[in-house]
């Protein structure tokens, strides 16, 4: 089943989506008001060191002071300048996070100036072709600097190799010269922009597409390929017509779904996802499916099929810190590391390295998963300022409880009126007006006229002497 990358760039933002065959497995909104800037190096100065949480906070010209988490690095101190590099985005009320181990990503290898050692993809199995980059990159490589070998860069030339190495060594150089010379803070080194690094990242030998609805973009890809010498099977596309691209692909309908608080199983069983300040929370039930012939056949269909979309779905809507899934009940043991087993192999695929770890008693399994930019839905969303993000409001019944509560307290002190006007939601007034009204009206001896209005919260309602209203 071939993939293809779909990106789409309007003056306002950029998406990609990353689908195999019909099915979307990552997608992916930068808007050009709030910049991304994971990977940018900074020239920043120390603000502050905060030593009872082991974190210092720095100066890197943005609005919001960028997070160091200082571990065994404890030689910090105030007005301090040095370079550190972003590895999450700003989020909310907090800042970036930095760190002082930089990595200069290529496309087959990444450049750690710092870090004299040489790492390989642990995707690069054969023992003689390891050995084989590896020589190439020590020949190429400064003393004192270290490489990581990309999965992309088995079975390549020694030539491309070595041409991916010396460009990001140039790049080095120039950021060194602009620290040297530049006071803090400053930008030294600014990632690609969304497009090229989609293309950078993500174009690998089962892409067979990548579609294109700008041709700006179309021809500065075009051109990153042929500087690369991509080999790769992926035809470049410029998609020209007028309607959006992921609706041609039959995409949209899936990228409206990521939102969705409930996800549906081919087998008639769902997920449910609740989110809190700290983890995600999945829970798997069995819905409408009921066809296997034994309870613990029912079981495992469903656990195996959820397993497989929850790692689908964690790369869909990006989730990461930490995910406890609570799996329909399984009694054995075996049965348990199957799905351990399943969640291994379908998140293998995912660049953010999710960690799986053991299945409880109960059926509960931790997963931790890496986070570099902002949740998707905080970019598209902000929380409802009726329910104020909690997913709740007041019962009409409860409202209209405190709506009693209040005129009971107003008889007894100073309303003594005949006549009540209440000014409510619509929904609230309804409720009230099939009801309570009756009941309301016999309890405090008074006629009481409901106004509902459109532009009260729900939750809100106003108590209005009717009588020196009429008058």
């Amino acid at each position: 089943m071939g993939k293809k990358i779909i990106i789409s760039a309007t003056p306002e933002e950029t998406r990609m989506a990353l689908a195999e065959g019909e099915k979307l497995v990552e997608y992916v909104v930068e808007r050009n008001s709030e910049q991304h800037i994971v990977g940018s190096i900074f020239k920043g100065k120390v603000k502050n060191v905060v030593r009872a949480i082991q974190a210092a906070f720095i100066d890197i010209g943005r609005e919001q002071n960028a997070f160091l988490f200082l571990a065994e690095k404890g030689d910090v101190s105030e007005g301090q300048s040095m370079l550190v590099q972003v590895t999450k985005d700003a989020r909310g009320s907090k800042g970036p996070t930095v760190s002082r181990e930089l990595a200069l990503a290529g496309r087959y290898v990444v450049l750690m100036p710092f870090s004299d050692y040489i790492g390989i993809s642990r995707k690069i199995s054969d023992k003689e072709e390891r050995q084989r980059l590896k020589n190439i990159v020590a020949a190429a490589k400064p003393e004192g600097a270290g490489f990581v070998i990309r999965t992309l860069a088995e079975g390549l030339q020694e030539e491309k190799l070595s041409a991916d190495i010396n460009q990001l060594l140039a790049t080095w150089r120039v950021i060194q010269a602009r620290e040297r010379h530049g006071q803090a803070p400053l930008l030294l080194y600014r990632e690609l922009d969304l497009a090229v690094r989609i293309v950078r990242d993500y174009l690998t030998s089962d892409v067979d597409r990548v579609i294109l609805d700008d041709a700006v973009i179309y021809r500065r890809v075009g051109e990153l390929l042929k500087d690369m010498g991509s080999c790769l099977p992926a035809k470049l596309v410029l998609y020209e017509s007028k309607d959006d691209v992921f609706e041609h692909y039959q995409l949209s309908e899936q990228i409206a779904g990521i939102s969705d608080r409930k996800v549906w199983l081919d087998c008639g069983g769902y997920l449910i996802f609740d989110y809190t300040e700290a983890m995600t929370v999945i829970d798997v039930n069995s819905g409408r499916y009921s066809s296997g012939t034994s309870l613990e056949e029912t079981v495992m269909r469903i656990n195996r099929e959820a397993a497989r979309e929850i790692a689908r779905q964690l790369r869909l809507r990006d989730i990461g810190g930490i995910i406890v899934v609570d799996f329909i009940d399984m009694h054995t043991e075996e049965s348990q590391q199957e799905i351990v087993a399943i969640l291994h192999e379908a998140l293998a695929s995912d660049k953010m390295r999710p960690k799986v770890q053991d299945i409880t008693v109960l059926n509960l399994v931790e997963i931790t998963r890496k986070k570099a930019r902002q949740n998707l839905s905080t970019v598209l969303y902000d929380a409802c300022p009726t329910c104020q993000g909690s997913g709740r409001v007041q019962s009409q019944e409860t409202v209209s409880i405190e709506i009693r509560r209040r005129l009971r307290e107003l008889m007894n002190k100073s309303l003594s009126s005949k006549s009540v006007l209440l000014q409510l939601h619509p929904r609230v007034a309804d409720w009230i007006t099939k009801h309570e009204l009756k009941q309301m009206e016999r309890e405090f001896s008074c006629s009481i006229a409901i106004e509902a209005d459109a532009a009260m919260h729900v939750e809100a309602f106003a108590i209005l002497d009717n009588t020196k209203l009429d008058k």
